[in-house]
């Protein structure tokens, strides 16, 4: 069973505190949750509105190689890149998903002052943030396997390297897609087979 998302209430200090509050009670059988963070702690007045989601990179086949499934998940961190939103390290044996804190760019002062229409407001900037997020990161994902294949990569070649299948099977096949991924995404990663963990640098 998946994890409910849980956020805490909105401070009353916030503005526009109810209406963010209520927005996430009725998305409460949703994935995603309208949250704030504040860039210096409890005494900023007008915080930035985060949008919190879920997204599941990993297959639920659990037998699916995860060497072929990298490329999804570090697109979505990509994806993130330059946001607070990014989570330092990623459990590689969770089917959960991940977690994600997608900037909005609008303040908590940009909410219309009326309590109905800053419910409208709130929900449609809620789908306008994850939707261009997840164009966003599948086309990260799509670019690096138009890469890949020049190097002669594929999801499935992938999943035949990770699996050490005949032809495949050359210690030089993994380093060179782990090479590849090094090389497309910005961020720096080290995965920590012992602890099925992948965990970025200088987060």
């Amino acid at each position: 069973m998946t994890t409910p998302i849980a956020v805490s209430p909105v401070a009353p200090t916030v503005p526009h505190n109810s209406a963010i509050n209520l927005v996430n009670l009725l998305m409460r059988e949703t994935e995603h949750r309208v949250t704030v963070l504040r860039l210096h702690g409890d005494s900023e007045p007008d915080p930035e509105i985060y949008i919190v989601t879920r997204v599941k990179w990993r297959s639920e086949d659990v037998t699916k190689p995860i060497l072929s499934q990298l490329p999804g998940m570090l697109s979505l961190l990509e994806t993130l890149q330059g946001s607070r939103g990014v989570p330092k390290e990623i459990y590689l044996d969770s089917t959960e998903g991940v977690v994600c804190f997608i900037p909005t760019g609008v303040r908590a002062s940009g909410v219309p002052m009326d309590p109905k229409a800053a419910v409208i407001f709130l929900k449609t900037i809620l789908e306008e943030t994850v939707k261009h997020f997840n164009a966003t990161r599948m086309e990260v994902e799509e670019w690096f396997w138009k890469t890949a294949r020049m190097e002669g990569f594929s999801p499935k070649i992938a999943e035949r390297v990770a699996r050490r299948e005949k032809g495949y099977d050359s210690l030089s096949h993994q380093r060179q897609f782990n090479e590849l991924l090094q090389s497309y995404f910005s961020m720096r990663f080290r995965i920590h087979r012992a602890e099925s963990c992948l965990r970025l640098e200088d987060v």
